[in-house]
Protein backbone atom coordinates (compact mmCIF):
# COMPACT_ATOMS: atom_id res chain seq x y z
CA UNK A 1 0.00 0.00 0.00
CA UNK A 2 1.50 3.11 -0.91
CA UNK A 3 1.70 6.09 1.84
CA UNK A 4 0.66 9.11 1.09
CA UNK A 5 3.19 12.33 2.29
CA UNK A 6 0.92 14.43 2.88
CA UNK A 7 2.06 18.02 4.46
CA UNK A 8 -1.04 18.93 5.78
CA UNK A 9 -3.16 17.02 8.43
CA UNK A 10 -6.46 16.52 6.51
CA UNK A 11 -8.93 17.16 9.97
CA UNK A 12 -12.01 15.29 10.45
CA UNK A 13 -14.40 14.89 7.59
CA UNK A 14 -16.33 17.11 9.17
CA UNK A 15 -14.44 19.83 9.12
CA UNK A 16 -14.73 20.10 5.08
CA UNK A 17 -18.29 20.79 5.59
CA UNK A 18 -18.13 23.51 8.32
CA UNK A 19 -14.75 25.48 7.33
CA UNK A 20 -15.17 28.84 6.33
CA UNK A 21 -13.66 30.64 2.99
CA UNK A 22 -11.07 33.47 1.91
CA UNK A 23 -12.47 34.77 -1.60
CA UNK A 24 -9.14 37.39 -1.30
CA UNK A 25 -7.00 36.34 -4.61
CA UNK A 26 -3.67 34.95 -4.09
CA UNK A 27 -0.56 36.71 -5.39
CA UNK A 28 -0.54 35.38 -9.36
CA UNK A 29 2.30 32.69 -9.83
CA UNK A 30 2.60 31.36 -13.44
CA UNK A 31 5.92 29.51 -13.04
CA UNK A 32 5.90 26.53 -11.14
CA UNK A 33 8.32 23.52 -10.62
CA UNK A 34 6.62 19.70 -10.97
CA UNK A 35 6.91 17.74 -8.07
CA UNK A 36 9.17 14.85 -9.36
CA UNK A 37 8.03 12.29 -6.17
CA UNK A 38 6.63 9.12 -6.02
CA UNK A 39 4.97 10.62 -3.29
CA UNK A 40 2.56 14.03 -4.08
CA UNK A 41 3.01 16.25 -1.25
CA UNK A 42 0.95 19.09 -1.03
CA UNK A 43 2.32 21.75 1.37
CA UNK A 44 0.67 23.38 4.05
CA UNK A 45 0.99 27.12 2.75
CA UNK A 46 0.83 26.11 -0.68
CA UNK A 47 0.02 29.48 -2.93
CA UNK A 48 -2.24 28.60 -5.69
CA UNK A 49 -1.27 29.46 -9.09
CA UNK A 50 -3.93 31.02 -11.34
CA UNK A 51 -4.98 30.63 -14.29
CA UNK A 52 -4.23 27.12 -12.93
CA UNK A 53 -6.97 24.36 -13.56
CA UNK A 54 -6.37 22.89 -17.13
CA UNK A 55 -4.68 25.79 -18.88
CA UNK A 56 -1.72 27.96 -17.23
CA UNK A 57 -0.66 31.89 -18.29
CA UNK A 58 1.83 30.36 -20.39
CA UNK A 59 -0.12 27.89 -22.39
CA UNK A 60 -2.53 30.91 -23.04
CA UNK A 61 0.60 32.77 -24.40
CA UNK A 62 2.05 29.90 -26.74
CA UNK A 63 -1.86 29.64 -28.06
CA UNK A 64 -2.15 33.32 -28.83
CA UNK A 65 1.35 33.65 -30.32
CA UNK A 66 1.08 30.47 -32.74
CA UNK A 67 -2.56 31.49 -33.88
CA UNK A 68 -1.09 34.82 -34.18
CA UNK A 69 1.62 33.35 -36.85
CA UNK A 70 -0.79 30.90 -38.46
CA UNK A 71 1.60 28.34 -36.94
CA UNK A 72 0.02 24.65 -37.54
CA UNK A 73 -1.55 22.86 -35.84
CA UNK A 74 -2.52 25.44 -32.92
CA UNK A 75 -4.08 27.41 -36.54
CA UNK A 76 -5.67 24.11 -37.24
CA UNK A 77 -7.42 23.16 -33.63
CA UNK A 78 -8.06 26.99 -33.18
CA UNK A 79 -10.04 27.00 -36.49
CA UNK A 80 -12.31 23.59 -35.19
CA UNK A 81 -12.75 25.57 -31.58
CA UNK A 82 -14.31 28.72 -33.59
CA UNK A 83 -16.54 27.03 -36.40
CA UNK A 84 -18.06 25.50 -32.60
CA UNK A 85 -21.68 27.24 -31.87
CA UNK A 86 -20.75 27.04 -28.14
CA UNK A 87 -17.82 29.58 -28.76
CA UNK A 88 -19.70 32.20 -30.47
CA UNK A 89 -19.86 35.67 -28.82
CA UNK A 90 -23.54 35.44 -29.89
CA UNK A 91 -24.29 31.97 -28.42
CA UNK A 92 -27.87 31.82 -26.70
CA UNK A 93 -27.92 30.47 -23.43
CA UNK A 94 -29.76 27.44 -22.79
CA UNK A 95 -30.48 27.80 -18.80
CA UNK A 96 -30.17 28.55 -16.42
CA UNK A 97 -32.12 26.48 -14.22
CA UNK A 98 -33.48 27.01 -10.53
CA UNK A 99 -32.79 23.19 -10.03
CA UNK A 100 -30.67 21.45 -11.93
CA UNK A 101 -31.49 17.47 -12.04
CA UNK A 102 -30.07 14.45 -13.87
CA UNK A 103 -32.03 11.44 -13.07
CA UNK A 104 -35.40 13.06 -13.14
CA UNK A 105 -38.50 11.09 -14.13
CA UNK A 106 -37.44 8.63 -11.00
CA UNK A 107 -38.40 8.69 -7.66
CA UNK A 108 -36.22 10.94 -5.67
CA UNK A 109 -36.88 13.39 -8.18
CA UNK A 110 -40.06 13.43 -10.59
CA UNK A 111 -39.48 16.13 -12.97
CA UNK A 112 -37.82 15.95 -16.31
CA UNK A 113 -33.80 16.10 -16.50
CA UNK A 114 -32.95 19.61 -17.93
CA UNK A 115 -29.28 18.65 -17.05
CA UNK A 116 -28.77 19.53 -21.16
CA UNK A 117 -28.44 23.32 -20.29
CA UNK A 118 -26.10 23.10 -17.95
CA UNK A 119 -24.13 21.05 -20.31
CA UNK A 120 -23.80 23.19 -22.98
CA UNK A 121 -24.02 26.43 -21.08
CA UNK A 122 -21.02 25.33 -19.29
CA UNK A 123 -19.24 24.24 -22.58
CA UNK A 124 -19.86 27.61 -24.22
CA UNK A 125 -18.51 29.93 -20.99
CA UNK A 126 -15.04 27.63 -21.68
CA UNK A 127 -14.77 28.32 -24.81
CA UNK A 128 -16.07 31.68 -24.69
CA UNK A 129 -13.33 32.43 -22.02
CA UNK A 130 -10.49 30.98 -24.57
CA UNK A 131 -11.40 32.88 -27.40
CA UNK A 132 -10.87 35.93 -24.73
CA UNK A 133 -7.57 35.12 -23.82
CA UNK A 134 -6.36 34.20 -27.53
CA UNK A 135 -7.82 36.96 -29.54
CA UNK A 136 -8.39 39.33 -26.54
CA UNK A 137 -12.01 40.33 -27.90
CA UNK A 138 -14.05 41.68 -24.62
CA UNK A 139 -17.42 40.62 -26.91
CA UNK A 140 -16.40 36.53 -25.89
CA UNK A 141 -15.17 37.65 -21.87
CA UNK A 142 -18.68 39.31 -21.76
CA UNK A 143 -20.50 36.20 -23.29
CA UNK A 144 -18.59 33.77 -20.29
CA UNK A 145 -19.32 36.02 -17.77
CA UNK A 146 -23.03 36.72 -18.69
CA UNK A 147 -23.50 32.94 -18.78
CA UNK A 148 -21.41 32.20 -15.32
CA UNK A 149 -23.33 35.41 -13.67
CA UNK A 150 -26.89 33.92 -14.89
CA UNK A 151 -26.40 30.26 -13.40
CA UNK A 152 -24.50 31.58 -9.94
CA UNK A 153 -27.89 34.25 -9.17
CA UNK A 154 -30.83 31.17 -10.55
CA UNK A 155 -29.60 27.86 -9.83
CA UNK A 156 -29.66 26.83 -6.17
CA UNK A 157 -29.31 22.61 -5.97
CA UNK A 158 -28.61 19.73 -7.73
CA UNK A 159 -31.29 17.11 -7.82
CA UNK A 160 -31.96 13.22 -9.39
CA UNK A 161 -31.56 9.83 -8.28
CA UNK A 162 -28.04 8.89 -8.12
CA UNK A 163 -27.50 10.41 -11.67
CA UNK A 164 -27.18 13.58 -10.13
CA UNK A 165 -23.50 12.81 -8.76
CA UNK A 166 -22.51 13.33 -12.10
CA UNK A 167 -24.11 16.45 -13.04
CA UNK A 168 -22.00 18.16 -9.94
CA UNK A 169 -19.30 16.25 -11.09
CA UNK A 170 -19.10 16.65 -14.79
CA UNK A 171 -20.56 20.45 -14.68
CA UNK A 172 -18.98 21.49 -11.74
CA UNK A 173 -15.69 20.85 -12.73
CA UNK A 174 -16.26 22.71 -16.43
CA UNK A 175 -18.10 25.84 -14.78
CA UNK A 176 -15.30 26.16 -12.50
CA UNK A 177 -12.34 25.71 -15.38
CA UNK A 178 -14.41 28.41 -17.35
CA UNK A 179 -14.33 30.57 -14.12
CA UNK A 180 -10.33 30.42 -13.46
CA UNK A 181 -9.83 31.30 -16.85
CA UNK A 182 -12.20 34.48 -16.56
CA UNK A 183 -10.93 35.73 -12.59
CA UNK A 184 -8.10 38.00 -13.98
CA UNK A 185 -10.91 40.04 -16.16
CA UNK A 186 -11.63 43.06 -15.40
CA UNK A 187 -15.07 43.73 -16.40
CA UNK A 188 -16.32 40.48 -14.06
CA UNK A 189 -17.28 42.74 -10.69
CA UNK A 190 -15.51 40.94 -7.37
CA UNK A 191 -18.92 40.79 -6.08
CA UNK A 192 -19.96 38.29 -8.76
CA UNK A 193 -16.64 36.72 -9.17
CA UNK A 194 -17.63 36.04 -5.16
CA UNK A 195 -21.04 34.97 -5.74
CA UNK A 196 -19.90 33.01 -8.31
CA UNK A 197 -17.09 31.20 -5.88
CA UNK A 198 -19.50 30.77 -3.33
CA UNK A 199 -21.89 29.20 -5.70
CA UNK A 200 -19.66 26.61 -6.46
CA UNK A 201 -19.13 25.64 -2.93
CA UNK A 202 -23.13 25.38 -1.93
CA UNK A 203 -24.19 23.66 -5.21
CA UNK A 204 -21.64 21.49 -6.60
CA UNK A 205 -18.76 21.01 -3.80
CA UNK A 206 -22.15 19.78 -1.18
CA UNK A 207 -23.11 17.01 -3.46
CA UNK A 208 -19.47 16.18 -4.50
CA UNK A 209 -18.40 16.14 -1.22
CA UNK A 210 -21.44 13.97 -0.07
CA UNK A 211 -21.11 11.56 -3.08
CA UNK A 212 -16.73 10.55 -2.50
CA UNK A 213 -17.99 9.97 1.57
CA UNK A 214 -21.25 7.80 1.08
CA UNK A 215 -21.63 6.74 -1.89
CA UNK A 216 -25.14 7.22 -1.06
CA UNK A 217 -25.14 4.47 1.37
CA UNK A 218 -23.38 2.03 -1.23
CA UNK A 219 -20.85 0.20 -0.94
CA UNK A 220 -17.95 2.09 -2.01
CA UNK A 221 -16.83 0.54 -5.41
CA UNK A 222 -20.24 -0.40 -6.93
CA UNK A 223 -20.05 3.39 -8.70
CA UNK A 224 -17.96 2.53 -11.52
CA UNK A 225 -14.28 4.99 -11.59
CA UNK A 226 -16.11 7.79 -13.53
CA UNK A 227 -18.63 8.77 -11.10
CA UNK A 228 -15.50 9.24 -8.35
CA UNK A 229 -13.36 10.51 -10.99
CA UNK A 230 -15.70 13.72 -12.13
CA UNK A 231 -16.44 14.35 -8.24
CA UNK A 232 -12.69 14.38 -7.71
CA UNK A 233 -12.06 16.47 -10.38
CA UNK A 234 -14.70 19.04 -9.45
CA UNK A 235 -13.70 19.70 -5.91
CA UNK A 236 -10.33 20.01 -7.54
CA UNK A 237 -11.13 22.51 -9.73
CA UNK A 238 -13.28 24.65 -6.93
CA UNK A 239 -10.32 24.11 -4.57
CA UNK A 240 -8.17 26.31 -6.55
CA UNK A 241 -10.73 28.53 -7.81
CA UNK A 242 -11.13 29.34 -4.05
CA UNK A 243 -7.62 28.88 -2.76
CA UNK A 244 -8.75 26.20 -0.56
CA UNK A 245 -5.96 23.99 0.47
CA UNK A 246 -7.61 21.85 2.43
CA UNK A 247 -10.23 20.65 -0.25
CA UNK A 248 -7.30 20.55 -2.65
CA UNK A 249 -5.23 17.97 -0.18
CA UNK A 250 -8.92 16.10 0.04
CA UNK A 251 -8.39 15.01 -3.68
CA UNK A 252 -5.04 14.28 -3.56
CA UNK A 253 -5.42 12.00 -0.55
CA UNK A 254 -8.26 10.36 -2.29
CA UNK A 255 -6.20 9.43 -5.58
CA UNK A 256 -3.54 7.78 -3.25
CA UNK A 257 -6.06 6.00 -0.96
CA UNK A 258 -10.00 6.66 -1.61
CA UNK A 259 -12.39 4.02 -0.55
CA UNK A 260 -13.35 4.13 -4.14
CA UNK A 261 -12.73 3.69 -7.81
CA UNK A 262 -11.09 7.26 -7.79
CA UNK A 263 -8.31 5.99 -6.09
CA UNK A 264 -5.83 5.57 -9.26
CA UNK A 265 -5.48 2.41 -8.53
CA UNK A 266 -8.30 1.23 -8.91
CA UNK A 267 -9.52 3.18 -11.57
CA UNK A 268 -6.47 1.33 -13.50
CA UNK A 269 -7.09 -1.52 -11.72
CA UNK A 270 -4.28 -3.73 -12.99
CA UNK A 271 -1.01 -3.11 -15.21
CA UNK A 272 -0.30 -5.92 -17.57
CA UNK A 273 3.40 -5.73 -17.70
CA UNK A 274 5.30 -6.37 -20.65
CA UNK A 275 4.63 -10.39 -22.10
CA UNK A 276 4.00 -11.92 -25.60
CA UNK A 277 1.24 -9.42 -25.90
CA UNK A 278 2.77 -6.07 -25.95
CA UNK A 279 6.59 -4.88 -25.26
CA UNK A 280 4.81 -1.90 -22.92
CA UNK A 281 3.10 -2.35 -19.57
CA UNK A 282 -0.75 -1.65 -20.15
CA UNK A 283 -2.83 -0.46 -17.66
CA UNK A 284 -6.25 -2.31 -17.50
CA UNK A 285 -8.97 0.46 -16.84
CA UNK A 286 -11.50 -0.39 -14.25
CA UNK A 287 -14.41 0.40 -16.52
CA UNK A 288 -12.76 -1.65 -19.52
CA UNK A 289 -15.12 -4.65 -19.19
CA UNK A 290 -18.09 -2.47 -19.18
CA UNK A 291 -18.22 -0.36 -22.82
CA UNK A 292 -15.69 1.94 -24.54
CA UNK A 293 -17.15 5.09 -24.35
CA UNK A 294 -17.16 5.22 -20.48
CA UNK A 295 -13.66 3.69 -20.35
CA UNK A 296 -12.54 6.34 -23.07
CA UNK A 297 -14.61 8.89 -20.42
CA UNK A 298 -12.17 7.46 -17.89
CA UNK A 299 -8.91 8.91 -19.77
CA UNK A 300 -10.62 11.99 -20.34
CA UNK A 301 -11.25 12.52 -16.45
CA UNK A 302 -7.73 10.92 -15.58
CA UNK A 303 -5.90 13.33 -18.22
CA UNK A 304 -8.15 16.49 -16.95
CA UNK A 305 -7.34 15.70 -13.27
CA UNK A 306 -3.73 14.99 -14.09
CA UNK A 307 -3.18 18.17 -16.26
CA UNK A 308 -5.05 20.17 -13.43
CA UNK A 309 -2.20 18.81 -10.83
CA UNK A 310 0.22 19.47 -13.46
CA UNK A 311 -0.72 23.39 -13.45
CA UNK A 312 -0.27 23.44 -9.63
CA UNK A 313 3.34 21.70 -9.67
CA UNK A 314 2.62 18.15 -8.91
CA UNK A 315 2.83 15.14 -10.73
CA UNK A 316 0.06 13.05 -10.98
CA UNK A 317 0.89 12.14 -14.83
CA UNK A 318 4.07 10.33 -13.27
CA UNK A 319 2.56 9.05 -10.69
CA UNK A 320 3.82 5.00 -9.87
CA UNK A 321 5.54 4.77 -12.83
CA UNK A 322 3.42 7.07 -15.18
CA UNK A 323 0.59 4.75 -14.82
CA UNK A 324 -1.85 6.99 -16.58
CA UNK A 325 0.30 6.19 -19.77
CA UNK A 326 -0.04 2.64 -19.44
CA UNK A 327 -4.09 3.29 -18.89
CA UNK A 328 -4.57 5.54 -22.12
CA UNK A 329 -1.93 2.99 -23.70
CA UNK A 330 -4.61 -0.09 -22.98
CA UNK A 331 -7.47 1.77 -24.24
CA UNK A 332 -6.07 3.56 -27.26
CA UNK A 333 -4.24 -0.32 -28.43
CA UNK A 334 -7.83 -1.13 -28.06
CA UNK A 335 -9.96 1.23 -29.58
CA UNK A 336 -7.98 3.20 -32.00
CA UNK A 337 -5.07 0.54 -33.09
CA UNK A 338 -8.04 -2.45 -33.33
CA UNK A 339 -5.49 -5.02 -31.52
CA UNK A 340 -6.59 -7.17 -28.69
CA UNK A 341 -5.34 -5.94 -25.18
CA UNK A 342 -5.23 -8.72 -22.31
CA UNK A 343 -8.22 -8.41 -19.29
CA UNK A 344 -8.18 -9.72 -15.74
CA UNK A 345 -11.22 -10.70 -14.34
CA UNK A 346 -12.99 -7.77 -12.43
CA UNK A 347 -15.35 -8.40 -9.37
CA UNK A 348 -16.95 -4.82 -7.73
CA UNK A 349 -18.33 -5.15 -4.29
CA UNK A 350 -21.79 -6.26 -4.71
CA UNK A 351 -20.13 -9.62 -6.88
CA UNK A 352 -20.67 -7.98 -10.31
CA UNK A 353 -17.77 -9.72 -12.21
CA UNK A 354 -16.54 -9.27 -15.45
CA UNK A 355 -14.40 -11.93 -17.05
CA UNK A 356 -13.83 -11.54 -20.51
CA UNK A 357 -11.70 -9.35 -22.77
CA UNK A 358 -12.66 -5.34 -22.82
CA UNK A 359 -16.17 -5.07 -23.63
CA UNK A 360 -16.65 -4.00 -27.81
CA UNK A 361 -19.28 -1.72 -27.48
CA UNK A 362 -18.52 1.56 -28.30
CA UNK A 363 -15.29 0.10 -29.59
CA UNK A 364 -13.40 2.52 -31.86
CA UNK A 365 -15.60 5.77 -31.23
CA UNK A 366 -13.78 9.13 -30.89
CA UNK A 367 -13.42 11.51 -28.22
CA UNK A 368 -11.57 15.04 -27.37
CA UNK A 369 -9.26 13.25 -24.82
CA UNK A 370 -6.03 12.07 -25.90
CA UNK A 371 -3.81 15.71 -26.97
CA UNK A 372 -3.22 16.28 -23.61
CA UNK A 373 -2.27 13.16 -22.61
CA UNK A 374 0.03 12.46 -25.69
CA UNK A 375 1.91 16.00 -25.79
CA UNK A 376 2.21 15.66 -21.94
CA UNK A 377 4.14 12.28 -22.21
CA UNK A 378 5.29 12.65 -25.52
CA UNK A 379 6.83 16.44 -25.53
CA UNK A 380 7.48 17.48 -22.00
CA UNK A 381 8.53 13.94 -20.91
CA UNK A 382 10.30 12.31 -24.14
CA UNK A 383 8.56 9.56 -24.00
CA UNK A 384 7.15 7.11 -26.61
CA UNK A 385 3.32 6.76 -26.53
CA UNK A 386 2.95 4.50 -29.73
CA UNK A 387 -0.95 3.76 -29.61
CA UNK A 388 -2.08 6.98 -28.36
CA UNK A 389 -0.53 8.93 -31.58
CA UNK A 390 -2.61 7.06 -33.21
CA UNK A 391 -5.89 7.72 -31.32
CA UNK A 392 -4.78 11.30 -31.46
CA UNK A 393 -4.72 11.54 -35.52
CA UNK A 394 -7.74 9.39 -36.09
CA UNK A 395 -9.21 12.60 -34.08
CA UNK A 396 -6.80 15.10 -35.50
CA UNK A 397 -7.40 18.24 -35.39
CA UNK A 398 -9.45 17.71 -31.79
CA UNK A 399 -13.00 18.80 -31.48
CA UNK A 400 -15.19 18.79 -28.72
CA UNK A 401 -18.72 20.83 -27.26
CA UNK A 402 -20.51 18.15 -29.29
CA UNK A 403 -19.75 18.23 -32.59
CA UNK A 404 -18.57 14.78 -32.02
CA UNK A 405 -21.37 13.32 -30.69
CA UNK A 406 -24.81 15.76 -29.68
CA UNK A 407 -25.47 13.53 -26.68
CA UNK A 408 -24.33 14.04 -23.04
CA UNK A 409 -21.28 11.74 -23.81
CA UNK A 410 -20.53 14.33 -26.36
CA UNK A 411 -19.96 17.10 -23.61
CA UNK A 412 -18.36 15.09 -20.93
CA UNK A 413 -15.15 16.41 -21.76
CA UNK A 414 -13.73 19.69 -22.76
CA UNK A 415 -11.98 19.16 -25.74
CA UNK A 416 -10.15 20.72 -28.47
CA UNK A 417 -6.33 19.71 -27.35
CA UNK A 418 -5.19 20.25 -30.62
CA UNK A 419 -5.30 23.68 -29.99
CA UNK A 420 -4.91 23.78 -26.00
CA UNK A 421 -2.55 21.15 -25.70
CA UNK A 422 0.05 20.85 -28.51
CA UNK A 423 3.88 21.70 -28.20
Amino acid sequence: MIKTKIAIAIISSLCFVACSYDYGLPEKKDEIEVVKTEDITVPANMIFAHPGLLHSQSDFDRMKAKVAAQIDPWISGYNKLISNSHASANYVMKGPVVKLIRGGGSREEPAADNYGAAMQDAHAAYLTAIRWKITGDVAYANKSIQILNAWAATCTSISGDSNKALAAGIYGYQFANAAEIMRDYSGWNVNDFGKFKKWMLDVFYTENYQFLQTHYNNCNTVYWANWDLCNLASIMSIAVLNDDVYKYTYVIDYLMKGAGNGQLKKAINYIHPKSSNDDIDLGQIQESGRDQGHTLMVIGMLGSIAQMGENQGLDIYGYNDNMILKGAEYVAKFNAARLSVPFTTYTNCVNETHTTAADDAGRGQIRPVWERIYNHYTKDKGITARYIKIAKDIGYPEGGSGDLNPNSGGYDDLGFGTLLYSK
